[in-house]
């Protein structure tokens, strides 16, 4: 994957970067033989011109082997796409991209020479690590599978083909190392996940979006988010945002509030007229003030509340505590007896 280009033909963008690095080598090759700069600096960017020669022709060299070895997947239903945009990244590109029954795979191309092999885990090229080229198309993938629909996004898978290495599938994270030899049977043994409809509707969006003049922008969680409302019928609307002094971004900018979404065909909501308004700061003043008037009450009643029990509460006190005596008993009356007969 390099810089990007305007046309979508395998290799062309390493092609134009390897044309560069010609003339540049070209021109300090004269520089040398009139004796400009024969010394070792120019020497040095001469020699680093042509080592960038050879890696950019090395490169367009294996994106068209593998571009010739997508062109057998056709046959069974697949698309390939060459040489487009990597989204949110205008100086970079995709190599390729394969879309078909069994999904869609993004494919970095990777003519390396030397002994490439896949030890511990890890890839390696003449026993350097190349984890970064692996992380490096699981990146490209994620940009991809953002700007596809969320029922397609599961489906988006990243390959790093070797074109000069016959190697098995192996999945080192989430990318898939294979060797160009193995890539068609790769690919042609994926489960199935879309249907010959799905894959002309993702073919001819993914041509139209990434192949276009220019790299589109990564899409974020909230531009996911208004897809996702806008194909189940909601109405999207972003509203200006508000100074609220908190969530500060740029010079001085307030961060823009979030959207807010209603169902289609729904009226939109009406502000409250001024006469309501002008009822609601009523309301609020005058339970203001009668909150204000019940603290300034207690506030006076307190200390006349505490004098009086300084004055009468032990007495009131010792009523409660203080026990009673009980009445004594009066003695029963006696009735008289019968008078004595004489």
């Amino acid at each position: 994957m390099g810089e990007s280009h305007d046309t979508n033909l395998p290799g062309a963008g390493a092609e134009e970067l390897a044309s560069r690095a010609s003339r540049r080598a070209a021109r300090l090759r004269e520089d040398q033989a009139m004796g400009e700069g024969a010394d070792a600096a120019v020497a040095e960017q001469l020699r680093q011109a042509e080592r960038r020669l050879r890696t950019y022709s090395q490169g367009a060299e294996g994106e068209r082997l593998v571009a010739q070895a997508l062109g057998f997947l056709e046959r069974y239903g697949w698309v390939s796409l060459h040489d487009v945009h990597w989204p949110g990244r205008p100086k970079a590109n995709i190599d390729h991209i394969a879309v078909g029954p069994g999904g869609v795979v993004v494919v970095d191309a990777k003519n390396w020479t030397g002994e490439v092999v896949v030890r511990d885990g890890v890839l390696r090229q003449n026993g350097y690590s190349r984890e970064r080229e692996t992380t490096s198309a699981t990146t490209a993938t994620t940009a991809v599978g953002a700007r596809l629909a969320a029922a397609h996004r599961s489906a988006v898978h990243p390959v790093l083909c070797l074109v000069a290495q016959d190697v098995e599938p192996v999945v080192l994270g989430q990318t898939t190392v294979v060797g160009r030899s193995a890539l068609v049977e790769h690919l042609v043994s994926l489960p199935l996940r879309l249907s010959a409809y799905e894959v002309a509707d993702v073919a001819r969006f993914l041509a139209t979006d990434l192949g276009g003049p220019r790299s589109p922008e990564v899409l974020t969680s909230a531009d996911l988010a208004t897809q996702t409302l806008a194909r189940a019928g909601f109405t999207v609307r972003s509203e200006p945002a508000r100074p609220t002094g908190r969530g500060r971004t740029g010079a001085g900018r307030s961060s823009p509030a979030p959207a807010r979404t209603r169902a289609a065909g729904q009226p939109p909501r009406r502000r409250p007229s001024a006469r309501k308004r002008d009822q609601r700061r009523g309301r609020t003043l005058v339970g203001g003030l009668v909150r204000v008037g019940m603290v300034v009450g207690l506030l006076v009643a307190v200390p006349h509340a505490l004098e009086w029990w300084s004055d009468h509460g032990p007495t009131v006190v010792s009523t409660f505590l203080t026990p009673s005596t009980p009445e004594p008993a009066l003695p029963a009356p006696v009735e008289p007896g019968p008078e004595p007969t004489g």
